[in-house]
């Protein structure tokens, strides 16, 4: 019930925030203008991010007003993204403040318990925090996108551990608030002071989930819920090696990207999100009643989601030299 009464409460204060912020974003100028490498035609306002932050810290403080120091090291996060959306910061200042909060959040206890070491599970810990956040800055290139796969993943977790983080509930409900302004055609963009934001605090989450369990079964709970931002960054990581690429340069060789190459309509593509989410969720609930032999069913769901990835790194993003149908859209007037 107290997750609930969490959910209603940032469902609704996100959804009350939205409107003012996009206002505010238009007379402070504060847009994403169109460029080479986006995919709208005309600028779209930001502090979206904003918008979810708020009504995260209302659900998470109005229940669990001890938990105070989580919606700070989220605000810390958001702020991080939100100076880069205003103001460019270069990849290194980010990792650095990315990284200081990791280490701050391991210092509360978000560490997963993968040794008997604790030097090396502070260490991984802070590895998969500053990895995952920005896992979901790169999701956010196509509208509601970061949004789907961040909802997804929580409600994931929520579904496959009885107590999860206390914020899965109100995080993933801010994160369906957003799609209020941002399903295709968006209105407003949550930048990267909202991916930044959604990924630190999904990757906090899945250390709570992944600590409920041991061996297999924590590996399985870190992991899975999270299966599609770690596709995607896989897959554009070893496609832009392989392409002599640099790696941390922006581009339109994302999955969504080549889902929509191969035809597939901007809805069409958040249709698959929610369906891959769903059966990678079907694969962690079955991986996790290992030992008993229903366990090996799971098998077949990652094997599907490995020729999945094998299949879309064979759509040649970089091949494309005129205009194709999906890097157009016309965002909604301001």
């Amino acid at each position: 019930m107290t997750a609930i009464l969490a959910s209603i409460v940032a469902l609704v204060v996100t959804l009350v925030l939205l409107w003012p912020l996009r206002q505010l974003a238009i007379r402070l100028r504060i847009l994403d203008d169109p460029g080479p490498r986006k995919v709208h035609t005309n600028p779209v306002p930001y502090l979206g991010g904003a918008a979810m932050i708020g009504g995260v810290a209302a659900g998470v403080l109005w229940l669990h007003p001890e938990s105070w120091a989580i919606v700070v090291l989220l605000v810390m996060v958001s702020t991080i993204g939100l100076v880069d959306d205003i103001r460019y910061l270069p990849v290194w200042v980010k990792l650095v403040g990315e990284t200081s909060i990791a280490i701050a959040a391991v210092a509360l206890g978000f560490t997963w318990h993968v040794s008997d070491s604790a030097g090396l599970n502070a260490g991984f810990s802070v590895l998969w925090l500053v990895g995952l956040t920005n896992s979901f800055n790169l999701l956010d290139n196509m509208d509601g996108l970061a949004s789907t796969v961040a909802a997804v993943a929580l409600i994931a977790m929520i579904a496959l551990v009885p107590q999860p983080s206390i914020f899965a509930a109100p995080l993933a409900a801010a994160a369906v608030a957003f799609l209020a302004v941002n399903r295709p055609p968006a209105k407003m963009y949550m930048g990267d002071g909202g991916s930044l934001m959604l990924g630190f605090g999904v990757a906090l989450c899945s250390i709570s989930i992944a600590n409920s369990a041991h061996g297999l079964h924590s590996a399985v709970l870190l992991i899975a819920p999270v299966a599609l931002a770690l596709f995607d960054t896989s897959l554009v990581i070893v496609s832009r090696l392989l392409s002599g690429r640099p790696v941390q340069l922006g581009g339109k060789d994302h999955f969504s990207h080549r889902l929509r190459m191969l035809g597939m309509s901007a809805y069409g593509v958040l249709a698959v999100t929610l369906l891959a989410g769903a059966v990678a969720w079907a694969g962690a609930a079955l991986a996790i009643r290992y030992p008993l032999v229903d366990a090996w069913l799971a098998l077949p769901i990652f094997l599907g989601f490995a020729l999945a990835w094998g299949g879309l790194l064979r759509v040649d993003p970089y091949a494309v030299t005129v205009k194709p149908a999906l890097e157009v859209h016309h965002a909604q007037g301001l």
